[in-house]
């Protein structure tokens, strides 16, 4: 590109045009490379020459520099959504959302500047094989909120996929804590209340994670809940390492959306937890009004899983999955049914009738297990301890009656694991543990959760040694903020009635493990108090608790270890109010039927934290990922 008057799109190929021809044309701005391009422009990463916009743009003043060459202003519909999609990025401010700067024109090029984001998308880090499922719920919740905060200010993107969620550079590691993500290219954005930049009828977006309503209705029928699909789309694609349809031509993956489902995500991954195949199947429903009702209830729920509570979603039972098939295959359905009426009716009947009483017998039993947690009956009255241990019972009963239907059903035998827990039936639930855990073919972290908690409610030395081999496993499998800490809590108790020697062994490893773990983890915030304490620096402990009360006021578990330091360290008044304060917040916890755990005696401590120090160093060890299996 040379001479006086620069091509800048006068030729059919606009892309051609070089940096330093722009540069001439945007003096406010030094031009460092091209990072990307597509059909509404091409974006520049950049700096502002004037000091003060340097300043306003942050992130070492390096900003992303859209432009729409002048081939594209042509038409006034291209120039339009080009306009709108700084003006919709102008709109939604949120720390997720890449953060608009500046918008403008130099003759007849168009152009908008955006925060450089360093880091890399979701799809370019997918090339290295899925993401760990905690890592991956949890970029979905974040991106979740994000798209409910958009969805409020009236803008629906319309385009969510790996390839526009870039995880900032921060994240490289595996971890779920502290992430930081930014949705960017708003490019086919709408906002709410006006009118569609397409034509009547036209489909835009990526097929593979577009709503199926807006394959049957055009892009006018995209909602905020065609943002809920796509975003449950990408969940999928995160944790199986593949698209939920893909196919050699857009036609046919635009067929599969509306008249098919996509293969199981646990077919693709064993280890995948059931709660989290049910959230995808939820959020990917064909039927709008079966989807979660909003961003915002999908990301919850996800969090619900991250913190190991209950999810609202259900997978779909035999029956109403069969359902569905059939009708999507109305022909099919009529001459199967005619062949299976006379040759097979009466078998299906009882198989039917068999898989309906499996499918109700653990859902009573999953109901009973979620009656017996919460705090109050129907009308408000506080949850008696009886009332809780009737409950667990019958969940126990249910949970039995579907195992004797069906004894390799895994999850029944974790339901009815979970129950005799609660019950501190602990031999029981171990056994029921062990089942569930050979039935999966896989250990997984739910499973070796409440595993571990029994083994240590056990604690005799042969349930103590299973214990610390579970804890291994269980930082290997799921090297979480939650694992970790909990791995702490244990050494710490461990450390309370040690020798001297042994103490500092205990309390250098807890210092290791929780190295990575922000005080902006609750349990974290608390082991580090709990080791000052037990190194005999109490001014240093007392010091860190009230710092965590003061960052997590409200959370139970701290204020609750609050009051115990506090008690232990001679401030009964403080030790009252904290322990006055966690009551309130649930005042049923003298009701629970669970038994405090019984001091620590791990003989062979050294072969544990060896084990302990293994994992650890393969963790932080970098190495080359395998490629995924096609």
């Amino acid at each position: 590109m040379s001479g006086e008057s620069p091509d800048f799109g006068q030729a059919r190929d606009f892309y051609t045009f070089a940096p330093e021809t722009l540069a001439r044309e945007l003096p406010q701005f030094e031009i460092v490379r091209e990072v990307g391009k597509g059909s509404m422009g091409i974006v520049f990463e950049a700096r502002y020459r004037d000091a003060a916009r340097q300043q306003e743009a942050g992130q070492e003043q390096t900003v992303a520099l859209k432009v729409l060459p002048p081939s594209l202003t042509l038409t006034e519909r291209a120039l339009a959504r080009f306009l709108r999609e700084g003006r919709i990025m102008a709109r939604v401010k949120h720390p997720d959302i890449v953060r608009f700067l500046d918008q403008g024109r130099q003759g007849r090029l168009h152009w908008f500047a955006m925060e450089f984001v360093a880091g890399v998308t979701l799809e370019e880090r997918l090339k290295v094989g899925p993401l760990p499922v905690q890592k991956a719920c949890a970029i979905a919740a974040r991106v979740g909120r994000a798209l409910q905060f958009a969805h409020d200010h009236g803008v629906v993107h319309r385009d969510i996929k790996p390839g526009n969620i870039m995880l900032r550079d921060a994240d490289g590691d595996e971890q779920t804590d502290d992430l930081r993500v930014a949705i960017t290219d708003f490019g086919l954005a709408r906002e709410t209340g006006t009118g569609s930049m397409t034509e009547s009828g036209a489909i835009v977006g990526t097929p593979m994670y577009m709503a199926p309503e807006i394959v049957l209705g055009g892009t006018t029928a995209a909602s905020t809940l065609a943002d809920v699909y796509a975003l449950g789309a990408s969940l999928y694609a995160l944790i199986t390492g593949q698209p939920p349809f893909d196919g050699p031509t857009a036609q046919g993956v635009l067929k599969a959306v509306t008249e098919q489902d996509p293969l199981p995500a646990r077919r693709l991954r064993r280890d995948l937890p059931i709660a989290v195949e049910a959230i995808i199947e939820k959020a990917m429903s064909r039927d709008p009004a079966h989807r979660y009702g909003s961003a915002l209830e999908l990301a919850a729920d996800l969090e619900r899983f991250l913190n190991g509570e209950r999810v609202l979603a259900r997978r779909a039972g035999v029956a109403r999955r069969t359902f569905r098939w059939c009708a999507r295959r109305p022909l099919i359905t009529v001459l199967a049914s005619a062949v299976l009426i006379l040759g097979t009716g009466a078998a299906i009947l009882v198989t039917e009738r068999n898989q309906n009483e499996i499918q109700r017998e653990l859902a009573n039993a999953e109901r009973f297990l979620a009656l017996a947690s919460t705090a109050s009956d129907e009308q408000g009255r506080p949850r008696t301890q009886e009332a809780r241990i009737d409950f667990l019972s019958q969940a126990v009963a249910a949970a039995s009656k579907t195992i004797a239907r069906d004894d390799g059903i895994a999850i029944a035998w974790f339901v009815r694991g979970r129950a005799h827990h609660r019950l501190n039936r602990y031999s029981e639930a171990i056994f029921d543990f062990d089942t569930a855990e050979r039935l999966r073919g896989v250990p997984s972290p739910e499973i070796l959760h409440f595993r571990i908690d029994a083994l240590r409610q056990q604690g005799d030395p042969v349930s103590l040694r299973r214990m610390q081999e579970d804890l291994t496993s269980l930082l290997q499998l799921d090297p979480s903020a939650q694992t970790r800490a909990l791995v702490a809590e244990l050494l710490l108790d461990f450390a309370a009635q040690a020798n001297a020697t042994e103490r500092q062994a205990a309390l250098g490893r807890v210092e290791e493990i929780l190295l990575p773990v922000g005080d902006d983890f609750a349990r974290a915030a608390v082991a580090r108090a709990r080791l000052f304490e037990i190194d005999d620096s109490v001014p240093e402990a007392l010091a860190a608790i009230r710092a965590a009360l003061v960052q997590h006021n409200g959370n139970i578990l701290v204020h609750l270890e609050a009051a115990k330091m506090f008690a232990r360290n001679g401030l009964p008044t403080e030790s009252q109010r904290e322990h006055a304060f966690a009551q309130r917040m649930q005042p049923d916890k003298g009701d629970s039927p669970m038994a405090e755990a019984p001091p620590l005696d791990l003989d062979g401590l050294d072969s544990f934290l060896g084990a302990v120090d293994q994992v650890l160093n393969a963790l932080d060890t970098p190495k080359k990922k395998p490629t995924p299996k096609k």
